[in-house]
């Protein structure tokens, strides 16, 4: 089994000197001079893990921004019908959603602990399946600056990738402007394979259109930000950036556009562009042997012979 330990940071100014050039004249350094094993199995893996993991946060910033927003009633139960709610946000098939609930604390309901349980498996209308268990403690009305919550990963898993672990995430709002999700998380994935990544790092999500319709996600714009550092079992040491911003729609499971820029010791080695903005389950990686078409959410694994 081979496990890959990937630390996360965002903001901490590294500097990209291929950034610097125009696409078209980026030389990409081969494999060889890398101190990496398999540059494709690496970059599949990490976009792989993008993917369920963006899916994984619009869940918790969708439940944690409805349930917190109002006040339950005095035991703690939801006084709303969750069928009805789950109509309105059009996420689940059959609108067969996860069972919720909610503990109060007694500073106006707050803090509050939403715990979000799929079961087996629940079905989203964008085709993924989720199943496990989500806990969300929220320190705040989620709607004002500085709310902040702590999210745990128990027995999840979104289609064959599980995920555990934890994750902190602070809100902050421009009114009818924007909604910005700052994370920092520490989690661990297990792939089909048994492939294992351990993950540590922060990024910024800012929700930039469908703020007027909760529920309704088909609107919803969504740009992803951040810098990454990556250190594999054998130490060897490579850095991710998001060039601009990657965007997520609220009608498509798959990031539709944005580029992914990988480099190691500033020499950059493999690029990811997700695409015009089009949802479709394809990205294409750049290397120095060419471009290659891919399938988001899989990943290759496994050393060169």
């Amino acid at each position: 089994m081979k496990k890959l330990l990937f630390i996360f940071l965002i903001g901490i100014g590294f500097t990209f000197t291929a950034c610097d050039q125009s696409d078209d004249n980026v030389k990409l350094i081969d494999e060889s001079d890398l101190s990496i094993t398999d540059v494709a199995s690496v970059v599949d893996t990490e976009v792989a893990i993008t993917n369920v993991m963006t899916e994984a946060d619009y869940e918790s910033d969708l439940f944690s921004l409805e349930e917190s927003s109002t006040k339950s009633g005095g035991d703690g139960s939801r006084l709303r019908n969750l069928a009805e709610l789950y109509k309105k946000w059009r996420c689940y098939k059959d609108d067969l959603g996860p069972e919720v609930t909610i503990v109060e604390g007694e500073n106006d309901g707050f803090p509050k602990t939403i715990t979000v349980d799929y079961g087996d498996g629940i079905t989203l209308t964008n085709g993924r399946v989720i199943s496990g268990i989500v806990t969300i403690l929220v320190s705040a009305p989620p709607r004002t600056d500085g709310a902040m919550r702590e999210i745990e990963y128990q027995d999840f898993m979104i289609d064959s990738i599980g995920i555990a672990g934890y994750k902190k995430v602070v809100f902050s709002v421009e009114s009818g402007v924007s909604r910005k999700f700052e994370h920092e998380y520490d989690l661990n994935f297990t792939f089909a394979d048994e492939t294992e990544v351990s993950c540590v790092g922060n990024k910024a999500k800012e929700w930039m259109e469908g703020l007027d319709t909760n529920y309704d996600r088909s609107d919803d714009k969504i740009h992803i930000t951040g810098q990454d550092v990556f250190i594999d079992s054998e130490n060897n040491e490579f850095k991710k950036e998001i060039e601009d911003h990657l965007l997520r729609l609220g009608s498509c499971k798959f990031i539709v556009s944005g580029i992914v820029i990988y480099s190691q010791n500033s020499d950059e080695f493999a690029r990811v562009d997700f695409g015009d903005g089009t949802c479709d389950d394809k990205a294409v990686r750049n290397t120095a042997d060419g471009e290659t078409e891919m399938t988001l959410g899989k990943h290759k694994h496994g050393r060169k012979k």
